[in-house]
């Protein structure tokens, strides 16, 4: 009898779940000031980076907020990230964190096939947040994918 009174709210809790909004999704190549500056907070970037925004993608309809972010710098990779946040020496050659069948639908996310030297970067507590990054050597330049989740 107890599962029977219980069966309605849980029905109601199911029925509200899909209906919450929580946030937009959006997608642009060429970035806002604002999106832009999230991505230097979130991503622990450099401040002092000197970057030419190339894509950026919002998922923030869901619970957990993902940011796709893709840029042109000239700076070494060195240079990219807050080291005290970010250690490029675990990066490793062939990375593959950046391919998702998702991402595989936008043209400027384009990592299929290309040799990318990054990782994976647990970001500080207290959100359990994390990092796929993957930069590609081009010239004088490095084109970076990051691709920054909540969980």
């Amino acid at each position: 009898m107890k599962k029977l009174i219980l069966l309605p709210g849980i029905i109601v809790c199911i029925a509200l779940s899909g209906c919450l909004n929580f946030g937009k999704d959006e997608e642009t190549t060429s970035p806002t000031p604002e999106q832009i500056a999230r991505c230097f907070s979130e991503m622990h970037l450099n401040p002092n980076l000197k970057l030419q925004p190339l894509g950026y993608r919002l998922e923030g309809s869901g619970i957990d907020d993902g940011i796709w972010f893709k840029f042109e710098t000239e700076a070494n990779i060195s240079e990219i990230f807050k080291s005290s946040i970010v250690d490029i020496t675990k990066f490793t050659e062939n990375s593959n964190y950046i391919h998702s069948s998702e991402m595989k639908k936008l043209k400027w996310w384009d990592t299929a096939g290309k040799t990318l030297m990054g990782g994976q970067v647990e970001l500080p507590l207290p959100n359990a947040r994390y990092m796929n990054i993957g930069i590609e050597k081009k010239g004088k330049s490095n084109v970076v994918y990051i691709m920054w989740h909540e969980i």
